[in-house]
Parts: C-alpha cells; structure tokens; sequence
C-alpha cells in the first residue's frame, strides 16, 4: 500500500486518533517531577525514558543480526511460514499471539472412507464438550477430554509453546487473558467484535519490549481467507503506518506479511514483494530439509488441522493445495532501505555456534496482567 492510503485503513480498522506512545498517566506524574522544570518538559522527559531509554536493554543483537517480532492471530499461524530460516541464523525472535484460539474445533480422527462427494471434509473436528478428545494422530490414544473453551486455549497455548520452543523463540507476548479472552477467537465476526484501542496499546507495548527490525504478520491482502487473518494484518499495517510502533533513536520496522500459499491456491499467485525459499533444501545447521524440520515443528499442534498428519489427510484429500516445496513471505511496503529477507540470509548465513545460544523455552510475558 502507499503511504497516502494511512489515514483510510486506520479509520477502516477502528483504530483510535493519536499515535506514538500512549501511559494514560504519564501527564498527571509529570506534574509532580521537579516543579522547576515544568510539566510539559517533565512529560517530554517521562516519554522518552519510558518510550526508548527504559527499552534501552533490549537493543539490537550484538552480532548485528536483526531483531524479529511476529503478531499473529491464533496459535499455529507462525506454521505459515518455515521459522527455521530464523533459527539456524541464531536470530532473536519474539511472537505476539492476540487470541488463544479457544473457539476452534478439536480434530477427532481421519474420516475413512471418504468420499468426497458426500463429506464435507476428511478430518472429524468437534467442539469442546463432553465427547470431544484430544486424540493423538491419527488414530490415537485419546489424550484427555477438551470440555469446555477455556480448557482448549489452555491447550493450544500448551501447544503454541511448544512449537515456539523448537524454533528457539526468544519471548511471547500473550495479548489476551485466558479465561476471559480480551479478543474473541471468531471466523464468523472476524475483528468486528476486538477492543480496538486496547489491542493498540498491547501491540505497541509489545514493540517497545522486543524494538524489532522487521515486524512480521499475516497477509492483509488475503481476504478469501480467514477474517482474523487479514482483518488484523490491516490492523498492523495501519498502526506502523501511523507512527505508532516508531522507537526513539531507530528506523521504522520493515512490515512483512506471511502468505497462506499451503491453505489456498490464490495465495500462490505472485504478488508485488514475494520472497520465495526451498522448502526441500537441506539446511547443513538444522541437519534435514526445512520441510522436515517444519513439520517437526507443527507437530506440537495435535488439536489443530495444522498437525503434518491433519494436514496431509487434507491435502491428499484435495481439500488443500499443500505447500508444493515453497515458502512465500511478502514484504508488504517494497521500497528503498528496507532490506529483503533474502539478502539478510546471504549477508548472515546459518550460524551453528549462533542458534546454541537460542533459549530452551522462550520467556512469557502475560500483558492482560500488566494492565
């Protein structure tokens, strides 16, 4: 998009006026800070300590590799794109994840037989509820019972956690509370229903913590595919766009936008911006193919239809295209200054002694409870 289009998308997204950093009670603190100085420059001194010298310590990488944030939707969208480019470099990756998935399906089993032409899918998905298991692929054992919304949040978060640690993610930022969820899981509603101005003020707290180099999303332009997806990529856009992730002292984040390519075939069609990568190609650091070590990684998902052995029923099936050896990530503004992802791969190559130093477990940050 350019950049003359901000203004429509924020209004279009319902996102509030104002920008930059936002402390509802920076001003009335500021007034009780040296009397002598003044209020309004107390509060320019507040804003920049709690904007930029307060985040000092978490500054770019000493080895001058880039700083990462991904915000995604659900648990399992980071499955979209193969994290283990990110990895094998050592990179410090953060994940912002807004709801906790909590009003998806459970996937029961494959349907066998299946006949296409009387099934609306191959997979068997349920509620939580009573007769509703979390079921190991593909036929079992049952696990425990998902009876209610919560407990399926509980277990995605479980899972998305799990996934992360693989790839060595550094921190999550969880943006919604778990048993009263701030930002409702919804196909039907899409982001009609989301707190708007609050799920600014986490983002950009999250952006202040992480001060990424580049900020990854979905893609806004998807729009066949799930609402949630693309209503809060527009979201994201609209917020960079305005200022409101600028950080004292560095340049605005590259804004890059994962292409569902694996989900639907529209997603395949070429856009402005698309790198593309080798999913068959054998990582010499990650010791297999980026496509084994992907679905390494995705197997964390034993309730969703993003699990390899769900996934594959599917696309064997018909149902879904599959990734046909090919990951596409889009750079969403492609203009001048803004390095490609591919040329920060060429310039830092996979680095053995870089991803030991990765965290086991990434870090969590629950920003509802520091509300």
């Amino acid at each position: 998009m350019s950049r003359g289009g901000r203004a429509p998308l924020a209004q279009e997204v319902g996102l509030p006026a104002g920008r930059g950093c936002r402390h509802r009670d920076r001003r009335g603190f500021a007034r009780h800070l040296w009397p002598g100085l003044g209020a309004a420059l107390a509060a320019v001194i507040l804003t920049a300590f709690w904007c930029g010298a307060g985040e000092a310590r978490a500054g770019a990488s000493p080895s001058g590799a880039p700083k990462i944030l991904l915000i995604t939707a659900h648990p399992d969208d980071e499955t979209l794109f193969d994290l283990g480019y990110f990895r094998e470099r050592g990179w410090n990756v953060s994940v912002a994840l807004v709801t906790n998935g909590e009003n998806g399906h459970v996937v029961q089993a494959i349907r066998a037989p299946y006949d296409a032409q009387a099934d609306d899918d191959i997979l068997i998905e349920k509620h939580p509820g009573p007769r509703t298991w979390l079921t190991r692929p593909p036929k079992g054992p049952r696990l425990r019972q998902i009876l209610t919304p919560t407990a399926l949040a509980r277990e995605r978060r479980a899972e998305f956690l799990d996934s992360l640690a693989h790839h060595g993610v550094a921190k999550v930022y969880f943006l919604s509370a778990l048993r009263h969820p701030d930002f409702a899981d919804s196909w039907d509603d899409g982001v009609t229903g989301w707190d708007k101005p609050l799920l600014s003020e986490r983002l950009e707290n999250a952006v202040r913590r992480v001060r990424p180099d580049i900020i990854i999303t979905l893609n806004p332009d998807d729009t066949w595919a799930h609402p949630q997806h693309w209503g809060l990529a527009r979201i994201v856009r609209a917020l960079l766009d305005a200022g409101d992730f600028d950080l004292s002292g560095r340049p605005r984040p590259a804004l890059y936008g994962l292409r569902e390519n694996g989900w639907y075939t529209r997603s395949r069609q070429p856009e402005p911006g698309d790198i593309r990568f080798d999913r068959n190609v054998r990582s010499p650091v990650l010791g297999q193919t980026y496509a084994a070590y992907w679905r390494a990684a995705t197997s964390s998902y034993i309730s969703q239809s993003s699990h390899p052995i769900w996934f594959g029923a599917r696309v064997r099936a018909g149902i879904l295209p599959g990734y046909g050896g090919v990951d596409i990530i889009r750079l969403l503004e492609p203009q001048a200054g803004l390095a490609r992802l591919d040329v920060l791969f060429q310039e830092h190559p996979p680095d053995s002694a870089a991803m030991a130093r990765l965290p086991l477990r990434p870090g969590v940050v629950d920003l509802p409870a520091h509300d």
